[in-house]
């Protein structure tokens, strides 16, 4: 029961990857930033998470179809001091049934330990209740070389509270096992889509990945345009019982 298939397309080496999380929680941060690195950076998807606890989808991305849950992956970009840096991006647009959270969360943990990944980063919103002219960022880290990074990047650490989701239980497996998991939640007054506190954490994420260009001035810029298209495809891609029993769905 809630058994998660993983699929992979082709090989890739993986080895001290930094991964990303991005699934639609508060203010669809971690959906909108994952979303937008795949993109700029022109990541091909490596593996896909299977469930039949997902919704019954396919997500049409060049013309090909995929399952809800995928994993973008680039090459390797080194520097000058030889050292090698790669980014794996696992991402959903549309929420998950929370009975599957957990066999997810163990999955996406199996899978990153098999290919030597380094570190899980979960990029999340949390509720600040108002607007606000500069966005908070909290974080929370599964163990203490977690939680060094993120003071290394001065992020306060959030001391009591909850954390939600894939993200909450990625934290809580990864602490079980020993795996770094660190979440970064920026502060967010809406539960639409808020593309300037997706911009912020990846402000962090550009600076762990010096030998990798993540430039968020383009969500700062393109904020209202990048929340309206993202609303409008959640908009579309609501499943409807009749749709499920009568027709194909259909979205683009």
């Amino acid at each position: 029961m809630n058994e998660i298939e993983v699929h992979e397309y082709g090989e890739r080496n993986l080895e001290n990857a930094l991964v990303i999380t991005g699934f639609p929680t508060v203010g669809l941060v971690g959906t909108i930033a994952s979303k937008f690195v795949v993109e700029s950076l022109k990541l091909q998807v490596t593996a896909s998470f299977l469930s039949d606890y997902f919704p019954p989808l396919s997500v049409i991305s060049n013309r090909e179809p995929y399952p809800m849950v995928r994993a973008y992956a680039g090459e390797k970009k080194c520097g000058p001091n030889g050292t090698c840096e790669q980014l794996i991006t696992i991402l959903s647009e549309l929420p998950l049934n929370p009975v599957v959270l957990r066999p997810l969360a163990n999955t996406v943990l199996d899978w990153c330990a098999a290919h030597h990944c380094k570190v899980i980063v979960c990029v999340e919103g949390f509720n600040i209740g108002g607007a606000v002219d500069e966005v908070p960022l909290i974080g929370v880290g599964s163990t203490e070389n977690a939680r060094r990074l993120l003071k290394k990047y001065d992020i306060e650490e959030m001391q009591e509270g909850m954390v939600s989701g894939l993200s909450g239980v990625l934290l809580y497996e990864g602490k079980k096992r020993d795996f770094d998991v660190a979440c970064v939640l920026a502060g967010t007054h809406t539960d639409f889509p808020d593309a300037k506190a997706a911009a912020k954490v990846l402000e962090v994420v550009n600076q762990m990945l010096p030998e990798i260009e993540i430039d968020p001035e383009p969500l700062y810029r393109q904020a209202e345009e990048i929340e309206k298209q993202i609303k409008a495809q959640m908009e579309k891609a609501k499943p409807t019982p009749s749709a499920y029993a009568e027709t194909p769905m259909m979205y683009g």
